[in-house]
């Protein structure tokens, strides 16, 4: 990782190199005879685009767009999308010579412009992908002769790729935004056609725009993968196939931390409801959820979840020990996620769903236990290390992880006092100043306070007692309807004095082996 003063160099280092790479693609475009003034014109004119597309990128999202991997992702995609553009491009040029009596224009519509606007919904947001989509079209519009037309039809394509990508479930997404973006090639192919009162070229270029939208889905779901790899970014698809319980890591912590993954579950249930009340990433708060705390297989029997002996192992230990154990999870976990090769959306999230919360029981211990000729207890021994949440779906999964404890020890969860117990820890981790360093609002926590009230009460809400008298109504209406039930063992005697003198017992007996 760069050091965070060496990033705006690199950065406007990276800005330079990624305009003059972008004009050499399109100096390619040009014909032979053009002078060095069309090649100073390309270079301001990528120069133009390529800057208006990173202002508006640091006025959207500054803190994400300061770090190298985002821009270098995005210059990645627009480049492998001109180089498509650029050498479909030539294979139309080298298919019209061999058909004259195609225009090569009309072959231009197959250009798998729309390749660009795909990717960048999926790997960032709509809002990306339209500027993305834009500086594609514009560019795109430039290596083929300056045409106002196909910039047109490279946004109208590439506003459809944007907006026909919903939440991405699997890979078959791919293929319906390319037949939405074929049909939308073909609808504007034929609009521009009344405009210009000319219909001998239809059928051509409508077949040219269908194929478009085929090659688009082709190219962007074989390309996908690649980047994933290559800048190890999480995408909704990554997500989705990090949640299966197959996962490895996932299979070690339910059988070695079962408790510890119980928690885990109703954590990112609770989060993602949270994420899905304010707008934020919902699908990466539930996954991440399930490997926020991973490093626990490592000394399970120390986590009160997991064995109910917990505490008293930790009376054998002095309140430090006992504190570095339990935030040694963090690290811990760290080093388990990389070595699986979770992506760093994830793996960010391990530490900052605790922040530099205080490890208030054994603090308070070791407070008691104190010897007063050895000074004050140092609090920040008692801290977990940090960082605080940085993103709001870290900030979600920190209270949800400490609502959720806080839930399980109530004797009776009625929805007052589990509203009473939600708003008092949001409160606290707000005073606390946890979550200073991420962009929630007071709305925010208003909402995902409403969002885990609601999950809590409906997994805590009250059961209905099943007295005596109804399972022997039960027994009754099973004997009218034929249906005796099962007999007793030889020697004993039937009926409900049998069952009435070893109920308590069969009871324990029940799922022990």
């Amino acid at each position: 990782f760069q050091a965070a003063e060496e990033q705006p160099r690199i950065l406007r280092l990276g800005g330079v190199l990624f305009v003059l790479v972008t004009t050499i693609l399109l100096a390619s475009a040009v014909p032979p005879d053009a002078g060095p003034l069309a090649l100073v014109g390309l270079f301001l004119f990528s120069a133009f685009v390529l800057g208006a597309l990173a202002f508006y990128m640091l006025r959207l999202q500054p803190r994400q767009w300061q770090t190298p991997k985002h821009a270098t992702l995005l210059a990645t995609v627009i480049l492998v999308t001109l180089l498509l553009v650029r050498g479909a491009a030539v294979l139309t040029g080298a298919l019209a010579t061999h058909f004259p009596a195609v225009p090569r224009a009309s072959l231009h519509y197959a250009l798998p412009v729309a390749v660009g606007a795909v990717l960048l919904t999926v790997l960032f947001n709509a809002r990306v992908a339209f500027a993305g989509s834009l500086a594609i079209s514009l560019l795109a519009a430039l290596m083929v002769g300056m045409s106002l037309k196909f910039f047109l039809f490279a946004m109208v394509g590439g506003l459809v790729g944007v907006f026909s990508i919903p939440p991405v479930q699997d890979r078959s997404t791919f293929f319906k935004a390319g037949c939405w973006v074929g049909l939308a090639n073909a609808y504007s192919l034929v609009a521009f056609a009344f405009l210009e009162g000319s219909f001998a070229q239809v059928p051509v270029e409508v077949a040219a725009g269908l194929a478009n939208g085929v090659l688009t889905a082709v190219i962007a779901s074989a390309l996908l993968p690649a980047l994933e790899l290559l800048f190890d970014t999480a995408t909704d698809l990554r997500l989705l196939e990090l949640s299966n319980m197959t996962n490895p890591l996932l299979r070690q912590l339910i059988v070695t931390a079962p408790g510890t993954y119980h928690h885990s579950v109703m954590v990112g249930t609770l989060s993602e409801a949270g994420a899905e009340a304010i707008g934020a990433n919902s699908l990466l708060c539930r996954v991440g959820a399930l490997y926020h705390d991973v490093g626990k297989i490592k000394k399970p029997a120390y986590f009160i979840e997991n064995q109910p002996e917990a505490l008293a192992r930790h009376n054998e230990l002095n309140p430090r020990m006992s504190s570095l154990i339990i935030t040694s999870h963090v690290k811990d976990g760290i080093a388990m996620a990389l070595e699986h090769r979770l992506p760093p959306a994830i793996v960010d999230l391990i530490p900052q769903h605790h922040g530099t919360r205080l490890v208030k029981y054994f603090f308070e211990k070791a407070k008691e236990a104190r010897d007063p000729q050895m000074g004050e207890v140092d609090e920040g021994d008692y801290r977990y290390p940090g960082p605080k949440p940085q993103t709001r779906e870290a900030a979600i999964m920190m209270l949800a992880d400490a609502v959720e404890a806080a839930a399980r020890t109530l004797n009776e969860p009625t929805p007052a006092r589990i509203q009473g117990v939600v708003q008092r820890i949001i409160n606290n981790i707000f005073i606390e100043g946890q979550l200073d360093e991420c962009d929630l609002t007071l709305k925010d926590l208003h909402l995902i306070a409403k969002a885990f009230v609601r999950i809590l009460t409906g997994v805590y809400h009250h059961r209905v007692d099943y007295p005596g008298v109804q399972l022997q109504d039960f027994a009754k209406k099973r004997a009218v309807n034929g249906d005796p039930g099962p007999k007793p063992p030889a020697g004993e005697k039937g009926g409900d004095a049998a069952a009435a003198k070893r109920g308590p017992e069969d009871i324990k007996r029940l799922g022990l082996s």
